[in-house]
């Protein structure tokens, strides 16, 4: 099984349903010899409206890298120093950016928290999860 679990990615965003992802992704990594990388996407449409976005003419204010890095930095010491590990930051769809990493990088699980959306709020807003296991063609765990 070592071989075939060798790079857990592992999507975070500071909630309890990422950071439980995280918890298990270090566990298995411990069994299996596994790399982790810590991924967390800032979505620039939550941080920036419209016309601020326009107005910044395609630069990317270092402030919403520094939010992730810093996030990062809380969850970093979660993970022993006998598990390589590795933090990334990337600007832009979530969903998007997590299924583009799992495509361009050699991942073999992706361990992903579930906010819990339902109704009405999941099927007009959808779900950075959902949308992951329906486009990602990398095994998911979806933890609650």
């Amino acid at each position: 099984m070592n071989e075939e679990l060798q790079h857990i990615l592992v999507p975070v965003d500071g909630s309890e349903p990422s950071r439980r992802a995280l918890e298990k992704a270090v566990y298995l990594a411990q069994k299996c010899g596994s790399s982790l990388t810590l991924l967390t996407v800032v979505d620039m449409n939550k941080e920036i409206n419209s016309f601020e976005q326009v107005s910044t003419g395609g630069y990317i204010p270092g402030e919403l890298k520094e939010k992730g890095y810093k996030l990062l930095l809380k969850l970093m010491p979660l993970i022993p120093d006998t598990i390589h590990a590795e933090a990334v930051v990337q600007i832009g769809d979530p969903a998007q950016n997590i299924v583009a990493y799992s495509e361009e990088h050699p991942v073999d699980l992706i361990i992903i928290g579930n906010r819990g959306l339902s109704g009405l709020k999941k099927i007009l807003l959808g779900s950075v999860s959902n949308y992951v296991l329906l486009r990602s063609h990398v095994p998911i765990l979806i933890m609650k």
